[in-house]
This record gives structure tokens, C-alpha cells and sequence, in this order.
């Protein structure tokens, strides 16, 4: 039968949600928004890939509360957990840009802080089997089986592997990480930090989806990457003026979104057969 979350966690992941939901589309729709959302300014196209990469744990989210099985939130909670860590990390190391008493600075530290703890504790119950068990009727009850050819998985691995490897260099190098960055506008080493997150977070959520033996559980992770392959492409194709990669890592980092996008669509494609219960997935 398998576990599922408990609802206050499904309710902290749904008012995070309509928050990301909230900030992403407004910096996605309007980038010279920033100033009034964000503790420093950002230039259009780098705003906007950052509502962009907020925007992909929205159906994520969404997602793994409406399923509300523990196979299906695992991958996703890894990869939201990550996003959530390493921005607070981001903004602990810059801490001197934010105003203490700013109503920005409390949600991105206190709210921060409330949405890892909501995505950790999941993680953690569910591997040591205390979550709840999870109910007898609902989307994606039966085992799903996925058995990809091992190239497959390896491709999957070492994509996750380079996405890690980009993560770390931008946290590490700040600054230096601008050879990587492809705004022609340039990058600040507190934004460089910043993108460290989803890249690091996608890189993770590969690696664990390369693993994976039941399609329930790469179902969320592939919704995710294509909806950052769309919403990057177009952030990129928005801000064209400004899209200007200057070396073959910059263009690695440029060609995410497109790349995440294939994964993604493969993934969903790749479900296998319909069990006798119905082809839905859903119990009788």
C-alpha cells in the first residue's frame, strides 16, 4: 500500500507553492518587478530565468499533494529540499544585502526555513517508515514497473553528474563563475550562488530518477524538467537582446532548459503498459 504524507505537510507545500507560484509568474511576466520582491536588483533576463526556475516546483508541489503517495514525493521533495537549502546558504554567505527587519528578508530566511523543514521531514520519515500509510483508493496505487535500457540510466546519470559538477562552480567560484553565465549584463557572486540551486537540485533529482524502478516515482521529477524547458527557452527567447554565452560552458548552461525539456517529454513517454487495474493508474 505504501506511505503517504501527513497533511501538514501537504498544507505547508501548498501555501509554498502558491507563494512560488505568485513570485515566479510576476518576475516571469515582469522582470523590472525585482526591486520589489528581491533584496538586490537583478538584470531582466537573469530575473526572469529566476521566476523561471521557481515556477517548476509549482506542479511539483501540486503534484506530490494531490498523489499524496511517499514513491511519488520522494525524487521531488530531494530536489525541492536542495532548491529551498542552498538558497538560504546563498543568502547566509551574502547575509550583509538584506535589511533585518525587511518583510523581504523574513520570507526568504523564515519562510525559507519552514519550507526545508516541511520537505525534510517527509524524507526523513518515509526512510525510516514512520509516515502513515497511505490510502486504499487514489491516482497511481499500483506498482508501475520501469525498466530503461541501462545506456539510458547511464545517460541519466552522467547528465545529473555535469548539472552537480555547474551547481558546485557557481557556489564555490561566485563571481568567478561569469565564463559560465550567459547575460550579457553579467552575474553578481550572490547570484551566482543563487543558481547554483536549481542547478544542483536538477543534477540530484537525474542521478535519483536514473535509479528509480517504478515510473511513479520519475513521474513528477519529468513534469518538472519540462516545465523548465519551457519556461527557461522562453525567459531566453524574451531577453534575446541579452542572451550572449562566451564560451562552451556558458552554452552548456544555456542549452539547460532545451536539454531538461527532451528528458523530461522521454520520461513521460517512457510509461510503461497499463497494469490489469486500469490504464489510468487509478484503483477500482
Amino acid at each position: 500500500m505504501g506511505m503517504r504524507l501527513p497533511n501538514w505537510v501537504r498544507a505547508v507545500i501548498v501555501i509554498s507553492a502558491v507563494m512560488q507560484f505568485g513570485f515566479g509568474a510576476t518576475l516571469f511576466a515582469d522582470p523590472s518587478r525585482i526591486a520589489l520582491l528581491w533584496p538586490w536588483p537583478l538584470p531582466p533576463l537573469t530575473a526572469r530565468l529566476l521566476g523561471a526556475s521557481t515556477l517548476v516546483s509549482v506542479p511539483m508541489a501540486l503534484l506530490v499533494v494531490w498523489i499524496n503517495r511517499y514513491i511519488v514525493a520522494a525524487i521531488p521533495l530531494v530536489m525541492m529540499l536542495t532548491y529551498r537549502v542552498l538558497q538560504l546558504l546563498a543568502g547566509a554567505i551574502h547575509h550583509d544585502r538584506f535589511v533585518l527587519d525587511s518583510v523581504v528578508t523574513l520570507n526568504y530566511f523564515g519562510g525559507g526555513l519552514l519550507m526545508a523543514a516541511a520537505f525534510a521531514y517527509p524524507l526523513f520519515a518515509g526512510a525510516t517508515g514512520r509516515l502513515p500509510p497511505a490510502k486504499e483508493h487514489g491516482p497511481l496505487l499500483t506498482a508501475m514497473p520501469w525498466p530503461p535500457p541501462r545506456l539510458a540510466r547511464a545517460v541519466l546519470s552522467v547528465l545529473g553528474a555535469v548539472y552537480l559538477v555547474l551547481g558546485i562552480a557557481f557556489l564555490t567560484l561566485g563571481a568567478g563563475a561569469k565564463p559560465l553565465w550567459f547575460d550579457a549584463a553579467g552575474i553578481t557572486p550572490l547570484t551566482a550562488r543563487l543558481f547554483a540551486s536549481p542547478l544542483m537540485g536538477l543534477g540530484l533529482g537525474l542521478i535519483l530518477v536514473s535509479r528509480a524502478s517504478d515510473w511513479r516515482a520519475v513521474f513528477v521529477p519529468a513534469i518538472g524538467m519540462v516545465t523548465i524547458g519551457v519556461t527557461g527557452t522562453l525567459s531566453i527567447l524574451l531577453d534575446w537582446s541579452a542572451f550572449q554565452p562566451q564560451s562552451a560552458g556558458a552554452w552548456a548552461v544555456a542549452a539547460t532548459p532545451a536539454v531538461l525539456f527532451l528528458v523530461g517529454a522521454m520520461l513521460l513517454l517512457s510509461r510503461p503498459p497499463a497494469s490489469p487495474r486500469g490504464s489510468t493508474g487509478y484503483a477500482p
